[in-house]
């Protein structure tokens, strides 16, 4: 909830500024919307820009699929960027929703946490404190996200025992918190001991010093994320209104593009 209010004062604030601005810059394309998209969606946009040099693109700062959704209807955006699709009063507003791009959820530490995979179980255990180290004797410090966000909505739908953990990790004193997606991936790489849920395509994208884990055996790969054998998904959206503007109808026909498919497949995605 601090989230999406923080967003909607920011989105307040751009609109009045594009507003104000009016005709006097070049074509502009601004996208904003979860963080775990935005490091992908600027590579697309810089080699958007390099075949269209007439338009500009902005990938805005992190605002969270809700703030995509708050932003677009205002025109504060043109595409916004969501990890889940409208309900029915959303696309009551004008919103279209088009899934371009899916990557896996990922169990993330610091290179230095010289672990390499955990169960089901040991997760659980993590997030209620039972497991308290790392086998170097580092002391474990899982990262919170707001109990509705959707990495802890993927986390609690891994097991019963990992949806009782979390409700007790979230009462436990002085584990890290993060707002925002770049927040917790900052925090995995810099706090000991720090482990988080983060995703493929942002740490690739982003060149992050983080390492995926896998989970019960399985690599957080994009082929077995989309064959199935990997559990967690992050299905990415682009929200735009039901006529986007010719300038979004084009970098959206980039970004399936073969040029586009590309980037996409370079930075752990695959395509629905």
């Amino acid at each position: 909830m601090r989230l999406k209010n923080a967003a909607r004062v920011w989105l307040t604030s751009l609109g009045a500024c594009v507003v104000m601005i009016g005709t006097a810059t070049a074509t502009e394309i601004k996208i904003g919307g979860t963080g775990n998209a935005l490091g992908t969606m600027q590579l697309l946009g810089d080699a958007y820009s390099r075949k269209y040099p007439d338009v500009k693109v902005t990938v805005l700062r992190s605002l969270g699929s809700s703030g995509a959704l708050l932003g677009v209807p205002q025109r504060a955006i043109d595409i916004g960027l969501s990890s889940r699709t409208l309900t029915e009063e959303e696309r009551s507003k004008g919103l279209v929703a088009t899934e371009y791009a899916r990557t896996p959820t990922v169990l993330a530490v610091s290179p230095k946490t010289k672990v390499t995979g955990l169960t089901r179980e040991q997760l659980a255990d993590i997030y209620t404190g039972k497991l308290a180290q790392w086998p170097d004797r580092i002391t474990i410090r899982p990262v919170l996200r707001q109990p509705g966000d959707d990495n802890t909505r993927q986390l609690r739908a891994l097991s019963p025992a990992i949806e009782q953990a979390l409700t007790v990790a979230e009462k436990r004193p002085g584990l890290p918190y993060a707002m925002t997606d770049q927040e917790a991936a900052d925090k995995i790489e810099s706090v000991p001991g720090a482990i988080g849920v983060s995703t493929l395509a942002l740490i690739l994208s982003e060149g992050r010093q983080m390492r995926s884990l896998s989970l019960d055996g399985v690599e957080p790969t994009v082929h077995n994320g989309a064959s199935g054998r990997y559990p967690m998904a992050k299905h990415f959206f682009f929200i735009t209104q039901s006529t986007p503007s010719p300038a979004v109808q084009q970098f959206i026909s980039f970004v399936r593009s073969p040029a586009g498919r590309d980037i996409l497949t370079q930075t752990g995605h695959w395509l629905p």
